[in-house]
């Protein structure tokens, strides 16, 4: 698992291996299919992978896991398209400067926490064994024996934090993997959700419960438990209020205290939260079946000072039975995706516009900070197409890529993973 394979190339160099096909760079050809001729298109790495950041004029990829994948019939030996490596390939050409480890079988690597370094832990089907640290440059820093868990990693002000789903929660030297303290918070129930925010406190989601531990010391300062032996789906913390959120209710908790609590009405499945924005706590709740079986979802404005509903949808529905409708929220816009794109207001829930796109139903809303004039994009996609639009909702940018879209991320290109390769397109108006 520890091997690191340095393949950058001086003097601007073609890869080894490297074609170009359709006008664009194809920087390995283990089985991808980096063969569309799309004119907007710089690069394609023709591995199944999966995008963890875009930063530091390098794309960090999770490549698929090698050898036996689970799939909808079982178990089956896939072929030769992917050693389960970590990668890191040059944005602007695709070409790979370094890579690392190797994950087969059903492990796998955690999502990978990019800053000063690379944080990730490596997992197998029964448990996560060791926690590694990457220069920028791939070489190794340092990996620690321990059980990290399932989670990504929090790194802030070089300290990297993690929490695994039988008790233990750490706080590591960035620089050296020294461990600084550890917490055992073992009381007949499991981490759950992992480390939801580090601010001053460090604050751990467990199955039924919040606790928030000194950031500096690990001593835990307290612990929440919502009313009625509630199981946890999920929570948050703005401007230090945790807002705690389970099958039956959502509270705002303040140094352990409630400083109010809701109750929902009737759900048929899990209530996540989606985002805080514009005063209000945006809630998702599966609130019924339509007739022919199709989940029914609305989306809920509570207002975070006191819990109050300021607005809710009516049903929303996404044709796709494992989708539930994604969501995203800009300053006063929401943007939630079903058979189409719809931007709601922030404050009333009323719809300021929507946009259909050619793939079909939407399948992602992601809002972009743009770098010039403080304004924003928010991205979606339908299959294999994308579409950028403006807050108004006009269509700014579009593209499309082959096979279909795993995630993607945007910065000044657009690099999109899909189940046959990674792509970087050229992100320019063409609406």
């Amino acid at each position: 698992m520890k091997r690191r394979t340095v393949l950058k190339l001086a003097g601007g160099g073609g890869m080894v291996g490297s074609s170009m096909v359709g006008g664009y760079l194809v920087v390995s050809d283990r089985g991808g299919a980096c063969d569309s001729d799309a004119s907007d298109h710089r690069w394609c790495y023709g591995v199944e992978g999966t995008l963890d950041e875009a930063s530091q004029e390098t794309v960090f990829v999770r490549e698929r896991t090698a050898g036996v994948t689970r799939g909808n019939g079982g178990f089956f030996e896939s072929g030769p398209t992917a050693d389960g490596e970590i990668v890191a390939l040059d944005a602007e050409t695709g070409e790979i400067r370094w890579s690392y480890g190797e994950a087969v079988g059903m492990d796998s690597y955690t999502d990978l926490a990019v800053s000063d370094g690379v944080y990730f832990g490596y997992c197998t089907d029964d448990d996560c064994t060791d926690l590694t640290a990457l220069e920028l440059d791939g070489e190794e820093r340092w990996t620690r024996d321990i059980d990290p868990g399932y989670h990504q990693p929090f790194v802030v002000d070089g300290v990297v934090y993690v929490a695994n789903d039988v008790g233990p929660v750490r706080a590591l030297g960035a620089a050296t993997g020294e461990t600084r303290w550890d917490y055992d918070l073992r009381e007949g129930e499991s981490s759950g959700g992992g480390i939801a925010a580090v601010t001053d406190v460090v604050y751990v989601e467990l199955s039924s419960s919040v606790v928030a531990l000194d950031r500096e010391t690990g001593d835990p300062r307290w612990r929440y438990e919502p009313a009625g032996d509630q199981v946890l789906t999920g929570s948050t913390v703005a401007d230090g209020v945790a807002y705690v959120v389970t099958f039956d209710q959502v509270a705002a908790v303040d140094q352990g205290d409630e400083l109010w609590r809701r109750e929902f009405e009737a759900t048929e499945g899990r209530t996540e939260i989606q985002a805080i924005v514009s005063g209000r706590l945006f809630l998702l709740a599966e609130s019924g079946r339509t007739e022919d079986g199709r989940r029914e979802f609305r989306l809920d404005a509570i207002d975070l000072a006191t819990g109050d509903r300021d607005w809710t949808t009516g049903p929303l529905e996404h044709s796709n039975p494992e989708y539930r409708p994604p969501v995203d929220v800009h300053d006063e816009a929401v943007y939630v995706s079903t058979d189409r794109l719809r931007a709601l207001d922030a404050a009333t829930g009323e719809e300021r516009w929507s946009a259909s796109l050619d793939g079909g139903p939407v399948q992602s809303a992601n809002v972009v900070e743009e770098s010039v004039g403080g304004d924003h994009a928010v991205f979606a996609h339908a299959g294999d197409r994308l579409a950028s639009f403006s807050p108004d909702g006009e269509k700014t940018w579009e593209g499309s890529v082959s096979g279909a879209i795993r995630n993607y991320l945007v910065n000044e290109s657009v690099f999109v993973a899909t189940d046959e390769g990674i792509y970087a397109l050229d992100r320019r108006d063409n609406p």
